[in-house]
């Protein structure tokens, strides 16, 4: 692959670039499950501020061939040594491209020198994306947490090292 996939840092300034971006990838899983209460297509403008200035976490715009066309938030828990990768998203037209994958393991490199262990959640009946995360090396893990009568979320874990 030639194309040059970037993670630039977001600062509060661009919430709302980050907010048009989240809606534009989510909107669909909205309207396919109706998820009033986790869906990322619902967050409001306060909330989204709020996750980019927290201190326990980074979130990045996706830069592909220079284009905003995602985001990907870190957060950490246990001082730093175990992330959590919520969300992380691609819009729909720049999808299957194999950006996803790439940011996943640029955020491995990125943080692996204190990270013993990575966490995220996702839709159990997206079969894609819990290819995309096993792909990865995330292993299935914990209880679903069923949301509504069409849509269960199922933990993923990573880990990296021992401690």
């Amino acid at each position: 692959m030639n194309d040059v996939i970037e993670l630039e840092l977001i600062t509060s300034g661009e919430a709302e670039g980050l907010r048009k971006l989240q809606v534009e990838a989510f909107i669909a899983l909205y309207e396919k499950y109706r998820d009033d209460i986790t869906s990322p297509a619902k967050e409001s403008l306060e909330k989204i501020t709020q996750k980019i200035i927290e201190d326990n976490s980074d979130f990045y715009f996706i830069l592909f061939n220079g284009k905003r066309v995602g985001g990907v938030r870190v957060k950490w828990h246990n001082g730093r040594n175990v992330k959590w990768i919520s969300p992380i998203f691609v819009i729909p037209q720049f999808q299957n491209k194999g950006i996803a994958s790439a940011v996943i393991e640029r955020l491995f490199e990125m943080y692996s020198s204190d990270t013993i262990e990575w966490r995220l959640d996702t839709i159990k009946q997206e079969e894609k994306n819990c290819y995309l995360y096993e792909k990865c090396g995330f292993v299935r893990v914990g209880d679903e947490t069923v949301i509504n009568e069409k849509m269960t979320l199922v933990e993923y874990t990573k880990t990296c090292k021992k401690s």
